[in-house]
């Protein structure tokens, strides 16, 4: 590719978001121009299904539960009240178990 059509390129890869003060260049990597395009409808189910599972579809159907680990880092995502309940009071217990620790541990020091 010529400095032109590189430069080009980088224009139209480049990803900037300044209220997260992120800026990503993708021009370099070897994807064909077609890529994006082509990866839209597939993109738009993955997360189609992703809002799904967020919202607490099954997605293990052999076993008929669902799957939200995701939900530990937000647990007001959850689908139901006492999922989010459940998840915040397994938090407070794992913190007052850290507490201990580090109250055993500085008694030490």
């Amino acid at each position: 590719m010529d400095n032109l059509a590189l430069w080009q390129r980088y224009r139209r890869h480049l990803y900037y978001s300044p209220e997260l003060r992120l800026m990503l260049d993708i021009s370099r990597m070897g994807f064909p121009e077609d890529f994006l395009a082509l990866m839209e409808s597939p993109m738009g189910k993955a997360f189609a299904e992703m809002d799904d599972l967020e919202k607490g579809a099954i997605a293990n159907p052999d076993e008929n539960r669902m799957v939200g680990h995701y939900w530990l880092r937000a647990p007001s995502l959850a689908p139901a009240d006492i999922i989010t309940a459940e998840i915040e009071l397994a938090q407070r217990d794992v913190m007052e178990f850290v507490e201990k620790v580090h109250d055993v541990f500085w008694c030490w020091g």
